[in-house]
């Protein structure tokens, strides 16, 4: 069993799907948890229904209702769990949208939108996050990607756009960790039946494929048990397995004309699309949407 007690974390978009099964399950393993989501479409609070849930079940924790986009949100989100539980040292973000547009037809108003949440939202939370972790010398940061932005989606540009720059980042972070500083930065590309994915998923694979079944490698990669940082673990239906970016030989253009090296070039074995990938991860699920 891990230990989180005297951990303090923020999870963003934590009312609901993977967010809500993050948050019950770090405040299950001992953790005090910032539940932050957007407020319902007729104003009530999502966030605050979950943190009901947690503290009736014995737990810690309190809700936000701030935009993830928006600094001024992001610096209330450190400064009310610092008054209530001590400074975040864990940061789970995971807030974000889905919308599957033809590209030809989107709008930039309508990309902007998307990745203003997916994009801006993950780098302002990561901004108002960093400097306390880097100070305390300790921290576990875990970032949402998406097997759409390992290897691309059908519909979903803008959105696998979005995913694919968590890689990035927390690869970038990875680096930047100052020497000595325990802090890890990961990102997960979950695959679960959630009110994002019910699209896709039929209903009555939602506990197989439930949310549950990824919380168990989020909360780990937020524990001290977690060392590594830079990675990118792909986890659905109680399954879980490293991602690698893999790269052929090099060739010297000096070979030959450049048609002739360039077609030469051998790629890696990767998966052929986000479907593909998840069937490994899902496989009764994929077996029976292909029968």
């Amino acid at each position: 069993m891990l230990d989180l007690s005297g951990r303090t974390a923020i999870v963003t978009g934590g009312a609901k799907g993977l967010g809500r099964a993050y948050a019950h399950w770090l405040a299950a393993h001992g953790c005090a948890v910032f539940v932050s989501n957007r407020p319902a479409p007729d104003g009530s609070s999502s966030a605050r229904a979950v943190v009901e849930e947690i503290v009736a079940a014995g737990g810690r924790a309190v809700a936000h209702g701030g935009p993830v986009q928006m600094p001024q949100a992001a610096a209330e989100m450190v400064r009310i769990a610092g008054r209530h539980f001590g400074a975040p040292d864990i940061f789970v973000s995971n807030a974000g949208v889905q919308a599957f547009r033809d590209f030809g037809t989107v709008t930039l108003e309508e990309m902007d939108a998307l990745l203003d949440i997916n994009l801006r939202g993950v780098l302002v939370g990561l901004k108002a996050v960093w400097p306390a972790m880097v100070k305390a010398g300790y921290g576990r940061i875990v970032l949402t990607g998406s097997s759409a932005g390992l290897w691309g989606q059908v519909g979903s540009a803008d959105y696998a756009a979005s995913k694919a720059a968590m890689v990035g980042i927390a690869r970038s972070l990875a680096i930047d960790v100052p020497a000595g500083a325990d802090l890890c930065v990961n990102v997960v590309a979950p695959a679960a039946y959630t009110p994002m994915s019910s699209g896709s998923i039929p209903a009555e694979w939602a506990d197989y494929a439930s949310p549950d079944h990824v919380a168990p490698v989020v909360g780990w990669l937020c524990s001290d048990r977690c060392s590594t940082s830079g990675g990118i673990y792909h986890a659905g239906a109680g399954h879980v397995r490293r991602v690698q970016i893999l790269e052929g030989p090099v060739r010297q253009l000096s070979e030959g004309d450049i048609d002739s090296v360039m077609r030469g070039l051998t790629a890696q074995p990767e998966w052929t699309s986000s479907f593909a990938s998840g069937a490994e991860i899902m496989p009764e699920l994929v077996k029976a949407m292909t029968a």
